[in-house]
This record gives structure tokens, C-alpha cells and sequence, in this order.
């Protein structure tokens, strides 16, 4: 299976309906993140959900541990925004992964200022 590719919603001041997608822990999941001013929301109904998103460069030399965070059951949760420079891939995507197959949505969301 390929990485599931989330399509990047726009979101502005007078706000936007968002749409959830499911992931899997099969291969992860990617989002587009060009400009680094896309936030991810997690909604989660079952047990504990870890969503981890890949470091993608170094600093010194140095390999950068992957940013992870817990979604308890029952919450919703922002995350990011995700500075490219550390997170993007060579073609701009975040690539993440979560640690279970729970009934979990998840969308990114692009900010527009």
C-alpha cells in the first residue's frame, strides 16, 4: 500500500466546514505543506492514538528525533503548524505515521492570513 495522501483544506477568516479523513497505520499518511501554515485536527473516539511526524533534515550533523503527540480517546486536537524547513520532504509533504487503527479522523487545514 502507498501513503494515504490527505487533501489540504483552506480555512481563512470567515472559516470553512472541515472534512475528515481516516488513516491507517498500513503506511502513514502525507500532507502538502508549501508555506508551513498548515495545522492538522485529530479527532479520536477510541483508546489512546500516537500521531508522529517525521523530522526530515539534521541540524549539525545530527539526525532530529520524530515529533509525536497523544491523542487521548474522546479529544479533538490541533497540531502544528509545521515549519517546512524541518518537516517537508523533498517534494513538500509531511509525511506521518499514527501507532493504530482506532476510529480516528483526521484533515489538514491551511491557514490563510
Amino acid at each position: 500500500m502507498a501513503q494515504e495522501t490527505l487533501t489540504v483544506q483552506a480555512s481563512d477568516r470567515t472559516g470553512a466546514e472541515v472534512g475528515l479523513q481516516a488513516v491507517t497505520t498500513a503506511d502513514g499518511f502525507k500532507f502538502l505543506n508549501t508555506k508551513g501554515n498548515v495545522v492538522l485536527i485529530i479527532t479520536n473516539d477510541a483508546g489512546d492514538l500516537i500521531v508522529t511526524a517525521t523530522f526530515q533534515n539534521t541540524v549539525d550533523g545530527q539526525t532530529v528525533p520524530a515529533k509525536s503527540s497523544t491523542v487521548a480517546a474522546s479529544e479533538t486536537w490541533t497540531w502544528g503548524p509545521f515549519p517546512t524547513n524541518w518537516f517537508n520532504d523533498t517534494s513538500d509533504f509531511v509525511e506521518c505515521t499514527v501507532d493504530a487503527d482506532l476510529a480516528a479522523g483526521i484533515a489538514a487545514v491551511s491557514i490563510t492570513f
